[in-house]
């Protein structure tokens, strides 16, 4: 079965079928009318505004879920309200083990990190995803966090591998053989819902202003 990109999955399908989500504007259905007029008659109710599936709090969680995981520091984080809740993401997927195509992810990933500046850790973070769980322990990933001088804002993931492998093939980038992993990166201003996909092994100069086109979109450049 063809894995659908997180792209199809969030804008083009709107986070699953289901077309909008409309919400209320808070007022008083039953307010009287204006001074001078009939008490009797209610005023006109608000047009209601509508808002897009996508972008609703709960359908973000509902999608990605709150799968329970532990980051390299032990902590127990919940990871849509705890990792991604509203922020601009750069998701990765690695194993510590890995000889091939993570150690060249990873040095790009701390080269924008640095070229990211002090915008690193407070517009921008960084989540990397192990799809070998069952080795790659709390105490395993902060060990390879500090083998390429990974920084605050960037949490590496780990847990039981059922609970990992279902938060991985939320993004499409589940594979049967976690050593055929995939080496894209996910990018994504989840307040927004604006995702993207970029090759791993692009320059950090390639990588970069993708990530600002998000911050600048927001209005903090």
């Amino acid at each position: 079965m063809r894995l659908r990109s997180v792209v199809t999955s969030f804008l083009a399908a709107g986070l699953l079928a289901g077309g909008g989500w409309t919400q209320a504007l808070a007022h008083d259905a039953h307010r009287h009318g204006a001074a001078g007029g009939d008490p009797a008659v209610p005023a006109p109710e608000t047009p209601k505004r509508k808002v897009p599936l996508r972008l609703d709090e709960n359908e973000q969680r509902r999608y990605f879920t709150d799968t329970a995981l532990l980051d390299q520091d032990g902590r127990p984080v919940r990871f849509y309200t705890d990792v991604m809740k509203g922020k601009i993401v750069l998701i990765s997927f690695i194993y510590t083990n890995c000889t091939d195509i993570c150690p060249l992810l990873m040095h790009n990933l701390s080269d924008v990190s640095e070229s990211l500046g002090d915008r690193f850790g407070k517009d921008v973070f960084f989540v990397s995803l192990s799809v070998d769980p069952e080795v790659d322990t709390p105490e395993e990933l902060k060990k390879y966090a500090e083998r390429y001088n990974a920084r605050a804002g960037w949490t590496f993931l780990t847990g039981d591998k059922k609970d990992v492998d279902a938060v991985v093939a939320r993004f499409g980038e589940f594979k049967e053989d976690f050593e055929d992993h995939s080496m894209m990166f996910v990018l994504g201003d989840v307040k927004n819902a604006r995702w993207s996909k970029i090759r791993g092994d692009l320059p950090p100069d390639a990588v970069t202003p993708r990530i600002l086109d998000l911050v600048q979109r927001r209005g903090g450049l």
